[in-house]
């Protein structure tokens, strides 16, 4: 048998042959392309060193640091909100974690402080990266990613386990979901569900017959005693005021949600808020907030589907990300009857009739159609009349109609996307491999000579290239018609089909609202109305791109709390630094003025999240590594930068003085 070869002399090896091709080359240039000049000789030294040590940078071998197995031992911290819930005995979870790191870095752990929102995968990548050998994760186990993390330690050859010294949390409750309409129409009232969920240790209460009740015996009453869900108490505010109160049982299953209704609310930007009246170990999720646009029905973007279909999930949300519009999905589910979908930005409503749907497309901008037969064609006309864009999914000829495309029935097969010919969208779909996503089907062929065409397909990738995808612009309205099915298959598969399909309608939807004055899409906005704690806060300035804004706001004392003047990126989006929780008015100052209320939630959801079982985030060290204590890579050092900036001064000065530029 072969003897193993001996990866240190290997590594030799390899180093030598770098050395001498670095050199080798630094001697080429200085004494065959460069003048002759003294000193070329420490400068050709100067400049080998400079090459080879950025070569052993990219090559990251590791390196002996000199230490023990305590040196490759690191404890992450986790900084998320939940731990500081307190624990039974009334002190943070955090202070118990503190305790922890104190002795383990005593005991010779290095540590690292995670604060990142309850995600740890990146933390175990960089201590990893930095020649870890074993990880302890100090945390609550209330992870958002869990699978990521115990699968960064297992590709990385990395120990993982949980400290098991960190005390646990007391019973909590929290508003896992508060859901309601971003905007109502006049005098209509507002429908919202609220969830609770949590656990708050014994959550049922003996009931019975009522002391001394007459008529009753102690045998009577003790069979008719049962154990009932203890209520939760859930305040509805309108503007701070009290409207009115939810009693929700506490159900075994720690969850339970109600739907409720709130009428004669006023016209105008409403901040509706929802609030746990119990005290618990994490007030945080203890209240949400929203605000809601009383005395309008505005859908920037309105997507109907007429057939079922999986394109709607997928299509609203990068719709809605693109354009910047409030969004809204509706699916058919019976005779004139359409229920809302969740997706975008903006939560569900109501489901609605037909008459319903069409007063919402008359206020929409944008409308998305999907399965539009000869019936829904006819529908369209006359509902969708006032929307400045029209995209139209055809389920037959008739239907294609309605995006003023002439098209004969779909033919079978696996069509394959071979170009994308010169359109208002050809630019961003330039440079993309179209030739690698997945096949669409059902193609129709276009009977007219109206052009337009924006993607093409062939069938089994040979053959006669037919139109996919039209876009027309008669000068008053934009419309698309899309002439194949699944597109939906791209956003399906990670990498380049889903990077294309967003980039594709993304594309299209841009396209729709350039150079219009949208009622929802033009102007300064924040992302949205309540933004999360913590964050960036997220601006779009449609329309304003280019240009200088003035931008001022406000906390709910009056108090200025940002005064600028920013440059509007050519995206349209830019963001401002994080701001506490609580209620914001802004005032945006470009060609126009204006004016607006956002909110910073202080709700954060961690401690809703079910704690990880410990065994899911242990993960035994990788053989090749458990031996290879005191080594870290070489790039996590600090020498090998110095020495490539030390030999570049050097050779810079050095070449100056012999008069080299």
């Amino acid at each position: 048998m072969r003897p193993a070869p001996d990866p240190l002399a290997s590594s030799l090896v390899l180093a030598l042959a770098v050395l001498l091709l670095a050199g080798g080359f630094c001697g080429w240039t200085y004494y065959r392309r460069e003048f002759a000049v003294r000193g070329r000789l420490l400068l050709t030294l100067a400049r080998t060193l400079a090459v080879a040590a950025t070569a052993g940078v990219l090559w990251n071998p590791d390196v002996s640091t000199g230490g023990g197995p305590g040196s490759v031992r690191w404890a992450i911290l986790d900084a998320s909100p939940s731990m500081a819930a307190l624990d039974e005995g009334g002190a943070p979870v955090e202070e118990s974690a503190a305790t922890r790191v104190r002795a383990l870095e005593s005991a010779g752990a290095r540590i690292l402080v995670a604060d990142g929102g309850s995600r740890l995968a990146d933390a175990v990548a960089t201590a990893a990266e930095a020649g870890a050998q074993e990880v302890v994760l100090v945390t609550d186990r209330r992870l958002a990613d869990p699978v990521s993390t115990a699968s960064a330690a297992r590709r990385l050859g990395v120990g993982l386990s949980v400290d098991e010294g960190v005390a646990g949390a007391a019973p909590n409750l929290g508003l896992s979901r508060f859901d309601v309409p971003p905007t109502v129409a006049p005098g209509r009232p507002l429908e919202g569900r609220v969830e609770i969920e949590g656990w708050a240790g014994d959550s049922t209460t003996a009931v019975g017959p009522r002391p001394g009740a007459a008529g009753t015996s102690a045998d009577s009453r003790a069979a008719g005693a049962r154990l009932a869900p203890e209520l939760v108490s859930v305040v509805l505010a309108v503007d701070g005021l009290p409207r009115r109160t939810l009693h929700l049982p506490l159900l075994p299953g720690g969850t339970s949600s109600a739907a409720f209704v709130l009428e004669g609310l006023a016209p105008g930007p409403r901040r509706v808020e929802a609030r746990l009246e119990r005290p618990d170990a994490f007030p945080l999720d203890d209240r949400r907030v929203r605000i809601v646009d009383v005395g309008s029905e505005e859908a920037g973007v309105l997507l109907a589907s007429f057939a079922p279909g999986w394109e709607p999930r997928f299509l609203l949300p990068v719709l809605a990300q693109a354009t910047g519009l409030p969004a809204r999905g509706y699916l058919r589910t019976g005779p004139g009857r359409f229920q809302p979908m969740t997706g975008g930005r903006t939560p569900p409503s109501e489901s609605v009739d037909a008459a319903g749907l069409a007063r919402l497309m008359g206020r929409a901008e944008l409308v998305v159609a999907m399965g539009v037969d000869g019936a829904a064609q006819e529908f369209l006309g006359r509902a969708a009349t006032g929307a400045r864009g029209l995209v139209v999914f055809p389920a037959d000829g008739a239907g294609a109609a309605a995006a003023g495309v002439a098209a004969g029935e779909p033919q079978e097969g696996e069509w394959y996307v071979s170009g994308a010919p010169p359109s208002p969208i050809s630019g961003e779909l330039g440079g993309f491999a179209l030739g690698r996503l997945p096949p669409l089907d059902g193609v129709m062929p276009l009977l007219d000579q109206g052009g337009g065409v924006a993607l093409e397909a062939r069938r089994g990738g040979a053959g006669t290239p037919r139109p996919a995808l039209v876009l027309r612009d008669d000068g008053g309205r934009r419309r698309a018609a899309a002439l194949a099915g699944g597109f939906w298959r791209w956003a399906f598969r990670d990498g380049e089909p889903v990077e294309g399909y967003r980039r594709l309608w993304a594309a299209v939807g841009g396209w729709m609202i350039a150079d219009e004055r949208f009622r929802g899409g033009e102007g300064v906005r924040t992302a949205g109305t309540v933004l999360p704690r913590g964050a960036p806060v997220g601006w779009t300035a449609r329309g304003r791109e280019g240009q200088e804004v003035g931008l001022t706001v406000a906390d709910s004392a009056g108090v200025s709390v940002l005064d600028s003047t920013l440059a509007v990126p050519p995206s349209g989006a830019f963001a401002t630094p994080p701001l506490p929780p609580g209620p914001y008015r802004f005032r945006a100052e470009a060609a126009d003025t204006t004016i607006g209320v956002f909110e910073v939630e202080s709700y954060s959801g961690d401690m809703v999240r079910r704690p990880v079982p410990a065994a899911e985030l242990t993960v035994a060290p990788a053989r090749d590594r458990a031996t290879e204590f005191g080594k870290r890579p070489l790039r996590t050092l600090p020498w090998p930068y110095l020495v490539v900036l030390g030999a570049l001064c050097c050779e810079w000065t050095g070449r100056r003085r012999a008069g080299l530029r």
